[in-house]
């Protein structure tokens, strides 16, 4: 199934200037479970630093995303890298770092600090801001010319980020993790642990509503008539 389009050349802005601090991973002393050969701890503990944390900004900005509050999203970045470095030297090379990361970070916030409920494509489409702004003011709604694509960039990013944050937390999450961080809906599906065909369903959605939110800041802003 091929990857959704962006309907719009206007990227989700990300965070990269949060740069938080968290706590040293547990004791590299500490068997790292009972199905792996414990490898050398010291150089566990260089590798998980030299590969593992340069996605500290970026699992941060997600997990704000699935908290809507920056202490918890702490809490959870924290929580998601000690369970990270516990199952590191498991880890063989097939394994794609980045999305175990975020895999890791999705079911932590699932199934741990409950910070979030997987999302479920029959609530997506009743819960979307858009609806009613839909079939209230855009009962023929298409996708954009380049007059409004153009408008759509001159918004300010922090416009950007409040249409996002308007979106139902399931669409807001799939298109986050599409249009910011560049994860395929396939990716995506692994994830957060749903079918193939939910995640592209959600995408598709997720950004059609995005795009609304962001053509009525537009108008907000005088960008278009």
């Amino acid at each position: 199934m091929n990857s959704p389009q962006p309907l719009t050349n206007r990227r989700i802005p990300s965070d990269d200037d949060t740069h938080i601090q968290i706590l040293t991973p547990r004791n590299p002393d500490t068997p790292n479970g009972p199905h792996t050969a414990a490898p050398d701890p010291a150089k566990l503990l260089v590798r998980f630093e030299r590969e593992a944390m340069p996605f500290l900004d970026r699992l941060y900005a997600t997990a704000t995303h699935l908290t809507h509050d920056r202490v918890h999203a702490e809490d959870l970045v924290q929580t998601t890298y000690l369970r990270a470095f516990d199952a590191f030297g498991a880890l063989t090379a097939e394994t794609s770092l980045k999305v175990w990361l975020f895999q890791l970070l999705a079911d932590t916030a699932l199934h741990v600090s409950g910070e979030w409920r997987r999302p479920q494509p029959s609530n997506s489409s009743t819960a979307c801001p858009c609806r009613r702004s839909q079939e209230e003011h855009h009962p023929r709604f298409c996708d954009p010319q380049m007059s409004q694509a153009q408008a759509l960039e001159q918004l300010p990013d922090r416009e950007v980020k409040a249409a996002l944050q308007q979106l139902p937390q399931e669409l807001a999450i799939v298109v986050y993790l599409a249009d910011a961080e560049d994860f395929s809906p396939t990716e995506i599906a692994d994830i957060l642990a749903i079918p193939q065909v939910t995640a592209t369903s959600l995408l598709l959605y997720g950004r059609h509503c995005l795009l609304h939110a962001l053509t009525d800041a537009a108008r907000r802003h005088g960008f278009l008539d």
